[in-house]
């Protein structure tokens, strides 16, 4: 929907790209507004803004004042069905996490973790994100700082559904899997809060504590008879390497269950592309090229193989932006290089071989 300036507000979602005059992009779309991004908005004497018709919590959005221009964003049929399909998994996404964050200020309080709270508020989002598995890659855009931890626990545990799915998990597993990336990280309600959400690098002292927290999430799962084993040993596994490297307990290789190592993987992934109170965010596809280059050997190989088929689903004719805000067009995928394609820049026509470009990269598909 497209809505003047002044009915705007903190929480709405950027639905098209909103651009200066001068033509540069100046708010990318999935952004999800704050004050400062309003005052930037303003600054640049932007009239009019595309919004999502929910906030990022998940609630409709509506507008105080005059009427709506609403724009049809394609006259094709299929196309409005996929835009409701798609909307529809973002405000399910929007609701789980809200969900989650409640759960989780209660387990700070005190309660117990309720399974059948959890299952309600998770299968409706991973069932849907299983039929259009492409929205699984794209909640990143909706996070934001000061609710990083709430969005990091949902986006672990659709993930996790989708790796299991793709690695041929049966379905009662796959949602297994799922609730194993949602609870990976209960155990942090059992820390000093200040640091968990602290904007600042951690003292050796405050990490020693975090690296606790699988310890802790197991503590609070270990005792309910009606969570299989194999999410509770996941949970403890999730910051575990095959290579021994990890934490809480340095296991490696057949010591890791196979949840444990689709989770290592949902959760290291999730975390480098997500912006954090102390670090910003990381494009996905350089985050895919670490994993497979700087961190191989500390993931599950097969695994990461279908992270890499679902991120990687792009072709010749595909729309890009890179690394330094210009907008692409990919012409062509070396099988070797599959994160470095051959593109050409839109605003000089220019060929580019991202391969023999090391310091540009593809930020995101668009």
């Amino acid at each position: 929907m497209r809505v003047h300036i002044n009915q705007v507000c903190e929480g709405c979602i950027i639905s098209k790209e909103v651009y200066s005059i001068s033509h540069r992009p100046l708010i990318r779309k999935s952004t999800v507004l704050n004050q400062d991004l309003l005052q930037i908005l303003r600054a640049f004497l932007i009239d009019e803004v595309e919004v999502e018709p929910f906030l990022n919590n998940g609630t409709a959005f509506k507008p105080a004042g005059a009427s709506l221009v609403s724009r049809a964003r394609s006259a094709d049929n299929d196309s409005a069905a996929e835009i409701r399909q798609n909307t529809d998994f973002s405000v399910m996404y929007l609701q789980a996490v809200q969900a989650y964050k409640k759960l989780y200020l209660d387990w700070q309080s005190g309660a117990l973790v309720d399974i059948s709270k959890i299952r309600s508020l998770l299968i409706p989002a991973v069932e849907n994100g299983l039929n259009q598995p492409d929205e699984i890659f794209k909640t990143y855009h909706y996070s934001k700082t000061d609710e990083y931890l709430y969005h990091h626990s949902v986006s672990v545990a659709l993930l996790s559904a989708y790796l299991g799915k793709r690695l041929g998990f049966s379905h009662g597993d796959t949602i297994q899997l799922a609730m194993t990336g949602l609870l990976c990280d209960c155990g942090m309600t059992k820390l000093d809060q200040g640091f968990v959400s602290k904007k600042i690098a951690l003292t050796d002292k405050e990490y020693k504590e975090i690296k606790q927290h699988p310890v802790y999430s197991y503590k609070m799962l270990k005792n309910i008879v009606s969570l299989k084993e194999a999410v509770k040993v996941g949970v403890l596994q999730h910051h575990e390497r095959l290579d021994g490297s990890g934490y809480p307990l340095g296991v490696k290789t057949d010591q890791l269950h196979p949840f444990g190592k689709i989770a290592a993987l949902a959760d290291t992934y999730q975390a480098m592309i997500s912006e954090r109170p102390y670090r910003n965010r990381q494009s996905p596809f350089k985050v895919l090229e670490q994993l497979m280059q700087d961190e191989f050997g500390k993931f599950d190989l097969t695994a990461l193989n279908e992270l890499k088929k679902g991120l990687l689903k792009f072709s010749s004719g595909t729309n890009v932006r890179l690394s330094d805000g210009r907008k692409a067009e990919i012409v062509f995928v070396e099988d070797q290089y599959p994160t470095r394609p051959l593109i050409k820049v839109d605003e000089t026509s220019e060929i580019v071989a991202l391969k023999d470009h090391r310091h540009l990269f593809i930020d995101e598909i668009i």
